[in-house]
């Protein structure tokens, strides 16, 4: 008996095909969302977030909340404006600080001491880049140049901004989860051991980012599996291109606060002998000849002293807690110091040092316009 075979009819065979299709586009590679998370942020006009992180490394540990808006073109030239209100924290006393811009002005206040710093956005971001370098770059060698780094080298659009990335990452997908209420695609990206620095390479660890399922809006980020720590951001709300109302981005300045305008803000000067008095000061015996004290300022819990040399150089002595002063994470030689190990920087000129050591409980820090032979006399004179 002869069985004829069933057809498939050719509707059915295209439905097949479509669903296929659809099933392909949405199972899309973790590349493709990276770069569909990208171009939705660069076409973002404002946003509204509402934060949980996590922080666990040798320095400091906790957790907290913050909630934050942000609209581009804010400002009458383009400038971005910004709200950040810390709900909850337990590094530190950040709790209840509220930092406003509008573009233009600044605002952040510190409910415990109800002090506003104010001044112009550019004055705050000049008085936060000093702050970050307290040392004035004097403890830097090889201080960033922007010739240095053209602006062709920056990436110019999402997608060449996603393919740096993926030089030194290779993403794959990890699963989906629910996030901030929602479906989101869990993504992993692994560090290219080869194309790293050689200090990240020795850290270790990968990054996992959640992005929402429907639109690939970044939900969370997680450092992970490394050897400094552990750290994580995840959103439990984000609202993007929603329209945010102007005000938002304005300040009200509590009643009886104290206004302090960041402009006028230096480092505490200190008299030697009061600092001496604080903690047990190492002051030189020998400097470079002509060499004279400027002043001694107290910056993130270290005590320093700033010298001008005969030529107009600048350099500085310094003593404080461990991670006061940042140092580079590679090019360094190993020296014996005052009987401890040591590390020196040196410029390739050669005519700016870094000498650091640590004693104890303490750290110090010797570097500016010096050469390597002088910076080690100065550390040999302290008492």
């Amino acid at each position: 008996m002869t069985r004829t075979r069933k057809m498939i009819p050719i509707g059915l065979l295209l439905a097949l095909v479509a669903l296929a299709s659809v099933v392909f586009m949405v199972r899309a590679s973790a590349d493709d969302m990276l770069y569909q998370s990208a171009r939705l942020l660069s076409a973002a006009t404002d946003g509204h977030a509402v934060l949980t992180f996590e922080l666990n490394t040798p320095e400091q540990s906790g957790r907290g909340a913050v909630e934050l808006w942000g609209m581009w073109n804010a400002g009458p030239n383009g400038e971005p404006a910004f709200r950040l209100e810390v709900l909850e924290s337990s590094l530190g006393k950040g709790a209840g600080m509220v930092a406003v811009s509008d573009g233009i002005q600044f605002w952040l206040w510190n409910p415990e001491e109800n002090t506003v710093y104010t001044g112009t956005a550019d004055e705050m971001s000049a008085k936060l880049a000093a702050h970050a370098g307290a040392f004035e770059g004097e403890f830097a060698p090889g201080d960033f140049d922007p010739a240095d780094y053209p602006e062709i080298d920056m990436p110019q659009t999402p997608e060449e901004a996603v393919d740096r990335m993926l030089e030194y990452f290779k993403a794959e997908r990890a699963g989906t989860e629910n996030v901030a209420d929602t479906a989101a695609n869990k993504l992993r990206l692994l560090p290219i051991a080869e194309k790293m620095p050689e200090a990240l390479r020795a850290n270790g660890g990968l990054l996992n980012f959640w992005l929402r399922a429907s639109d690939a809006a970044p939900l969370g980020f997680e450092y992970t599996g490394g050897a400094v720590g552990y750290a994580k951001v995840m959103a439990t709300r984000l609202d993007l291109n929603q329209g945010i109302d102007p005000a938002t981005f304005t300040f009200s300045i509590p009643e009886g606060a104290e206004v302090v305008n960041v402009a006028e803000l230096a480092p505490e000067p200190r008299a030697l002998d009061e600092a001496a008095a604080a903690s047990p000061l190492l002051a030189p015996a020998a400097l470079p000849d002509g060499a004279r004290l400027l002043d001694v300022v107290e910056v993130r819990g270290a005590i320093v002293q700033r010298y001008v040399t005969a030529d107009g150089g600048r350099f500085t002595i310094a003593q404080g807690p461990a991670g006061a002063a940042d140092v580079p994470a590679e090019g360094a030689t190993a020296v014996t110091v005052r009987g401890v190990e040591g590390l020196l920087f040196v410029e390739e000129s050669g005519a700016r040092v870094l000498l650091t050591w640590t004693a104890g409980d303490a750290s110090y820090w010797i570097g500016g316009d010096l050469t390597s032979d002088a910076a080690l006399a100065i550390a040999a004179s302290l008492p």
